[in-house]
């Protein structure tokens, strides 16, 4: 034992945080080991801030003081365009344009001011690598689907047949050889196919030529003699895949000339754009103008200057649908406006309580409130005559109007033959068989270019089948429904009736009944399957309508133990009632 040393005598009391630090140092001295050690030496102390020579705090949170404004200004959507004019080419063929220089840069001027566009390239003369290579930059530069992109090509237009030997739309770039449109040329189905990958939704492609043979646009020459040798001029339009989802606009419709002026200095519809822009042609008053607004203006001065030899078209329906600002923003909600740019209701005049205000396609203002609309052509009858009640900002397709005054819903009766595809299944499992059901549609919904349309079918009676040399009789239940969500196409040729295709989701119930002792006294079958959809309407009149459909689908059944797959026919005719 350690003998107890006299104690020292009592020192001063400290102040309370000093007798609480000594506690502290003497707990950490506790806790040291007895045995004295050899201590590594003192880590250096780090450098001081600022010292290029620090180490990296790897994972470490930088503090960032960025004010609110620059954080919103960095993720704001942007306004993008790109504008190409060709006036002159490598090839001597083709004959040297006058003003596409100027159209870009006079379209890129307003696009920057008074458009406030963040991002204006104008690229003249380019060859097809170049155009290429500016697509690609345009992607890269759209980042954003709230973003706003404007494409703009000015240059000539040619038709020529591909390595299928289909007819395909060209546009015609610096190095494009007459005599090799195909390889040199710039095919709208590339164009197309660019713009469509554009992350953006409110985009606009503009297309300041023509494929007529005339003004803006020059043929090959086994092309003009086929023009020539086709009675009266008439050529299918060109296959090419279409841009569903942007707005298209052309300074000609198709087999029209596209031409430049020179009072005007420029493309005729490229100088009315550009002053739709300028003078702020905010039709329904809302703060904006609008890519559709702009496009009309443009249209019926176009056609005006032209005496009508030039129509101005909108190649997409979606124009309209969903305003594209091109110049200010919208600050407050304008007069309604009815718009079409359905190319069955192209030349019919829009009159709003007894008065003619606009000729389709395009738009027309109103005042808010209820209004007599009527939609005729020349002096027939009127195709529309409806009070409708608009509301201020409102925006409706004079198509709707014409959906609601003839009716949303249709009830249709019919009539039908089912059959299977093969003639197996047709010999062995049922032949074709009468039946009777009827179709239901809400035409509009989900889009007012789709409908929703059920329709049931049922078939019974006495039937036979021969199998291995033998026959036999039954009898059998069958029952077809299906529920399908079809387009409905218009063609202004038609006059009125539709096209109708789509996919379809459809129930098959086949009940046999056999009366030999040997054979099962039933044999059942349910399947579900998708299939398709095809038919036509024709009205009638006083909300009649004519129609037919054509149902296939692709079934799996097991029938006599055996599983095999096989198509089957409905093919439904028969009247229908609209209301």
């Amino acid at each position: 034992m350690f003998a107890p040393s006299p104690s020292p005598p009592r020192p001063a009391a400290a102040p309370p945080r000093a007798r609480r630090a000594c506690v502290l140092l003497a707990a950490l001295a506790c806790l040291a080991p007895a045995a004295v050690r050899a201590e590594p030496p003192a880590a250096p102390a780090p450098p001081p801030a600022g010292d290029p020579g620090a180490p990296a705090e790897k994972g470490g949170l930088v503090p960032l003081d960025l004010p609110r404004a620059t954080v919103a200004a960095a993720h704001a959507p942007k306004r993008i365009a790109l504008l190409l004019g060709v006036q002159r080419f490598d090839d001597a063929s083709w004959r040297p344009l006058r003003y596409p220089d100027a159209d870009a840069r006079a379209l890129g001027e307003a696009l920057r001011d008074p458009g406030g566009f963040d991002e204006v390239r104008v690229l003249t003369g380019a060859t097809r690598a170049e155009v290429r290579d500016a697509l690609r930059a345009l992607a890269s530069a759209d980042r954003d689907e709230r973003d706003t992109v404007v494409v703009y090509v000015s240059s000539h237009g040619t038709l020529a047949r591909d390595a299928a030997g289909q007819l395909r739309r060209y546009l015609v770039v610096r190095d494009t050889r007459l005599d090799d449109v195909p390889g040199t040329a710039l095919a709208m189905d590339e164009l197309n196919a660019e713009f469509d990958r554009l992350r953006s939704r409110r985009k606009v492609l503009v297309l300041a030529t023509c494929h007529s043979g005339g003004g803006k646009s020059l043929l090959p020459e086994e092309v003009r003699r086929e023009l020539e040798a086709t009675k009266a001029g008439f050529l299918v339009r060109p296959i090419e895949e279409v841009s569903r989802a942007s707005t298209v606009l052309a300074a000609s419709d198709w087999g029209e000339t596209a031409r430049e002026d020179e009072r005007l200095g420029h493309d005729i519809y490229t100088y009315f754009l550009v002053e739709a822009l300028r003078s702020g042609a905010d039709r329904n008053g809302d703060g904006a103008v609008t890519a559709s607004e702009a496009h009309d203006y443009a249209r019926r001065r176009t056609y005006a200057y032209t005496a009508g030899r030039q129509r101005p078209s909108a190649e997409s329906t979606e124009v309209g649908a969903d305003p594209i600002v091109l110049v200010g923003r919208v600050e407050r909600k304008g007069k309604p406006e009815l718009y079409s740019y359905a190319t069955r209701l192209d030349g019919f005049t829009v009159s709003v309580d007894g008065r003619p205000l606009a000729e389709l396609p395009g738009g027309v203002v109103l005042e808010p409130g209820r209004s007599r609309v009527q939609l005729a052509k020349g002096g027939g009858p009127a195709l529309l005559d409806r009070t409708v009640s608009l509301d201020p900002g409102e925006r409706v397709d004079v198509v709707t109007l014409l959906e609601r005054a003839q009716g949303r819903w249709e009830a249709a009766p019919r009539v039908a033959l089912l059959a299977f595809l093969d003639a197996r299944s047709r010999r062995e499992v049922l032949g074709p068989v009468p039946g009777f059901g009827g179709a239901f549609t809400a035409r509009g919904w989900p889009a007012p270019s789709l409908s929703l349309r059920l329709d049931l079918v049922t078939s019974f009676g006495r039937s036979r089948i021969r199998q291995d040399g033998a026959e036999a009789t039954f009898d059998y239940t069958a029952l077809a429904a299906g529920v399908g969500v079809p387009w409905r196409f218009e063609p202004a040729a038609l006059r009125g009736a539709a096209l109708l295709a789509g996919p379809r989701l459809s129930l098959l119930w086949l009940d046999r009944r056999f009366d030999l002792a040997l054979a099962p006294p039933a044999q059942r079958v349910l399947t579900f399957t998708p299939g398709l959809l095809l038919g036509a309407a024709v009205p009638l009149g006083r909300g009649f309508t004519a129609g037919a459909e054509l149902h296939l689908d692709w079934l799996l059944l097991r029938v006599d133990r055996e599983n095999r797959s096989t198509g089957l026919a409905e093919l439904l005719v028969g009247a229908g009632y609209r209301f």
